[in-house]
């Protein structure tokens, strides 16, 4: 983008962008680093851009993520009373301390790294489960796979639905629920029935939980013996999981697999040597950035970022994918994925106290799907050109349509 070119005023919000969103982000960092954007039917909010900015304003408190607090600031623009559904209001990720603070304790004494790790072996069985289909689809005369539909998308959410404890008649359900949680506008009536349907089994779930524990995070929670937390907030979680933690996983998965389907030599390199997955994992996270933006804050007073004064009472949208790709921060050419670059400190994650409880899992997850991939399907190659390929419209996640592949 030239100096010449105008920005739209709804610039994030644009299929070109959508596509593409790095020629615009870089012209963005330099000329307008904290930009608005206009909101569609009125309102605005403020994008921040660069890296240094973007750490500050994510541990600033008075750049608020208590859901409440933006629907007071959505009530005053539409002129009468919203209140955020109970199943979006009550989780970590939408509130601050001091509510915060205990959900935060029983949740990370839940996602510690070895407990994460000691899911391995399990998601590694799913991963080869869902290979197997793919492989019985192709000796079955299927030309290949689309591996967005296949494997990127139902590989989290078998993992997180068993993570819970949810039965395993139950995850055709949980697939479908979160295709149409992912897919649907929610002022869609389907949306709607799609949240109740949820909100139904897992109140349900959490109910025989309570009478009959497991070996999962829903007993761990209603059973916890401090810290404990209320049905509500359980449900709540268990919706954050299902929304958050498959998106941003199954965005994280798909640009994965594209970015060593496209990097052969980079891709030889991990396989031959598997030890390096952990430690070249953020760089992948770097470059694909599977989080767009993170969760908007509204702030609560003025604040001045990058030398902008925000006044209080408005939105404000931190850029992940931008901030990624900051060469204030990465300097050696940000652009390209490089499994050498020193372990980059990258905010995909988020920062702070809203730091992503699930990040390890995800990564997890991430790793496993690409190495049991390329283990089984060693001579995959893309179906299209990269070009062809298309990203689903998100504010929040940057998840392509499809990953069609030829495997042998």
């Amino acid at each position: 983008m030239t100096e010449q070119q105008k920005l739209s005023k709804y610039w994030m919000l644009t299929n070109e962008y959508t596509q593409n969103p790095y020629p615009v982000l870089e012209h963005v960092r330099e000329e307008r680093p904290v930009c608005e954007l206009a909101i569609p039917g009125g309102g605005r909010a403020w994008v921040v851009t660069r890296h240094e900015d973007a750490k500050a304003a994510l541990a600033d408190p008075r750049l608020s993520r208590d859901i409440h607090v933006h629907y007071r600031l959505l009530s005053e623009q539409a002129g009468y009373e919203m209140t955020p559904p109970p199943e979006h209001a009550n989780h970590l990720a939408n509130l601050e301390p001091p509510r915060h603070t205990p959900l935060r304790k029983a949740i990370s004494a839940n996602f510690t790294p070895r407990r994460t790790n000691s899911l391995r072996e399990r998601v590694e069985q799913i991963a080869d489960e869902l290979l197997d289909d793919i492989a019985a689809d192709v000796a079955g005369g299927a030309p290949g796979a689309d591996l967005i539909a296949a494997y990127a998308d139902p590989l989290p959410v078998i993992v997180i639905a068993e993570l819970m404890g949810v039965p395993v008649s139950a995850w055709p359900d949980f697939l479908r629920w979160s295709t149409e949680l992912r897919e649907t506008p929610a002022e869609d009536p389907a949306s709607a029935q799609t949240v109740k349907e949820l909100s139904s089994f897992m109140s349900a779930l959490i109910a025989e939980k309570e009478r009959e524990p497991g070996d999962d995070l829903i007993s761990a929670l209603v059973h916890a013996e401090t810290g404990r937390l209320t049905p509500t907030e359980i449900l709540s979680t268990a919706f954050a999981l299902m929304t958050g933690g498959n998106d941003t996983t199954a965005s994280l998965i798909g640009g994965v697999l594209l970015t060593l389907l496209t990097h052969p030599k980079e891709r030889a390199g991990l396989l031959a040597e598997p030890g390096r997955w952990g430690s070249e994992m953020d760089e992948l996270v770097r470059f694909v950035s599977p989080i767009t933006n993170t969760l908007q804050r509204a702030t609560v007073e003025p604040v001045e970022i990058g030398g902008v004064t925000i006044p209080a009472g408005e939105t404000v949208i931190i850029s992940a994918i931008s901030t990624n790709r900051d060469r204030d921060q990465f300097p050696d050419r940000p652009d390209e994925f490089d499994p050498a670059r020193p372990k980059p400190s990258h905010l995909s994650f988020g920062h702070g106290i809203h730091y992503c409880s699930g990040a390890h899992l995800a990564k997890l997850m991430t790793e496993v799907a690409a190495r049991r991939f390329f283990d089984r399907f060693p001579a995959a190659r893309l179906a299209v050109d990269p070009s062809e390929l298309r990203y689903r419209f998100s504010m929040v996640v940057r998840p392509l349509e499809e990953l069609p592949v030829r495997v042998s």
